[in-house]
């Protein structure tokens, strides 16, 4: 089975997981961090604005209007050692400019001392309050804020960094935690294919940590110690139960073959002749039905498979139904190709394509004609032109008992069901289509198995 992607896979996720809540933990921090210097900026800021405004509305109290202008004057002579800002601005009612280096009024009302932060018309920004001196005299005062503007954008480098560090450590521990839970998960996973592949005795190995994996691999391997009971059981049963009921068969047989050996009479003769075919009736059904069992039992199981040259199979079986087809009138033609070697059982394969051989001969016509086909992979098909399967009945065919009509010669309806247990357990797929005329049997390998 192919490995999930990183979106698909759950150790990926969590790994992504961490680091998104890594990015949001530092992305909070930063926003906490930013409001908190954001807002003691702005007190500071406050603060100072107020202080000169304060002192410069007592110099107009005290020294009047030629006053303030000359000391607005001062301030704005003296370079400040920080390099931040100022601005100031004295106007009177009707907005004309007095006094200050502002050209005009700010968006901020005098009549209710507003201090907020204004964007003067050349893109600076500056933190101002108005307030009304009198009634016809208004002032302003801003400062600039580069200092706070300055460690705002410092954090936001520190915090990038250190964002993009924590992630880094993020992901490496995360690809390291999660390459760790993996190679567990996988050494379970590897388990699994490894009883589907016919090792009924694989077990998960204990990591030694006393955690969930380690329960999970607990229970996978008591599951499997009971799967493997059960399935040995069943092995037991089948065989059991085919011993227990075809030795009292077959001691019936012989009974019935000694009383035909005893008497003359011709019904009596026929009537036990009928009874002894009646008998093997009996137990052809309860080998198919035993080997379809065991068949099932043992899909994935490759104890007991080896490299099988299905040409010579295939061969062989032609060589066989060649000539009963030209008994039976029916034309025969084989296509196999040289030299397909597959795992399996050698009896099961000659029986699969034995099976399918059988169904076809018995619903052609004489005068129709069989095909049989290999191919590397293996593909094996069967085909042939008689009246063909309808479209409802293509699977129902697989199931045991079935017998359509049409069909030459006897039979219980279980060769076909075989058949597809057979090529289950070679992990195998088994389907028919329409051949038009007829109908076609394939044999591939399983959706993933190419």
């Amino acid at each position: 089975m192919p490995r999930p992607g990183l979106l698909r896979s759950v150790f990926g996720r969590v790994t992504l997981s961490a680091l998104l809540v890594s990015l949001l933990s530092t992305l909070a921090l930063f926003l906490v961090v930013q409001k908190i210097v954001d807002d003691d900026g702005r007190t500071m800021l406050a603060r100072e604005v107020d202080t000169d405004l304060a002192g410069l509305a007592d110099i107009y109290l005290s020294g009047g209007g030629s006053e303030l202008r000359d000391r607005m004057s001062d301030r704005l002579a003296v370079n400040r050692e920080d390099g931040e800002r100022s601005w100031y601005l004295l106007a009177d009612a009707n907005g004309r400019i007095l006094a200050g280096n502002l050209d005009r009024w700010p968006a901020i009302a005098p009549e209710v001392s507003e201090a907020r932060f204004v964007v003067l018309p050349d893109g600076e920004r500056m933190f101002a309050r108005a307030t009304q001196l009198g009634p016809t005299t208004r002032l302003v005062v801003g400062r600039s804020n580069y200092r706070g503007e300055a460690l705002l954008t410092r954090l936001a480098v520190a915090f990038s960094i250190a964002g993009a560090g924590i992630a880094l450590l993020s992901l490496i521990a995360g690809h390291f935690a999660a390459r760790r839970l993996r190679a567990r998960v996988g050494m379970v996973n590897a388990t699994f294919d490894a009883v589907r592949a016919g090792s009924i005795t694989a077990r998960a190995p204990s990591a030694g940590d006393n955690d969930e994996l380690a329960e999970l691999a607990a229970n996978t391997n008591t599951m499997l110690d009971q799967l493997e009971r059960l399935v040995e059981a069943q092995r037991a049963v089948s065989d059991q139960t085919a011993h227990e009921i075809r030795t009292p068969l077959m001691h019936l047989d012989t009974r019935i073959l000694k009383a035909m050996e005893g008497t003359q009479d011709e019904a009596l003769l026929r009537t036990l002749e009928q009874s002894r075919g009646e008998i093997r009736g009996v137990v052809r059904l309860l080998d198919s039905l035993l080997d379809i069992a065991s068949t099932q039992a043992m899909r994935g199981d490759l104890r007991g498979l080896a490299d099988v040259d299905l040409s010579d199979i295939a061969e062989s079986l032609a060589d066989l139904y060649g000539a009963s087809a030209e008994e039976l009138g029916i034309g025969f033609h084989a296509r196999i190709a040289s030299g397909v070697h597959f795992r399996a059982d050698p009896m099961q394969m000659t029986r699969l394509m034995s099976n399918l051989l059988d169904n076809a001969f018995k619903y052609v016509p004489s005068g129709g004609s069989v095909t049989l086909q290999l191919a590397p992979g293996p593909h094996i098909i069967v085909q042939d032109d008689g009246p063909g399967i309808p479209c409802a009945d293509r699977e129902r065919v697989f199931d045991r008992y079935v017998r359509l009509d049409g069909a030459r010669g006897g039979g219980h309806g279980l060769g076909l069901s075989l058949a597809r247990a057979i090529a289950e357990r070679h992990a195998l797929s088994l389907h028919v289509e329409d051949a038009a005329p007829g109908a076609r049997f394939v044999v591939q390998p399983e959706k993933g198995d190419d």
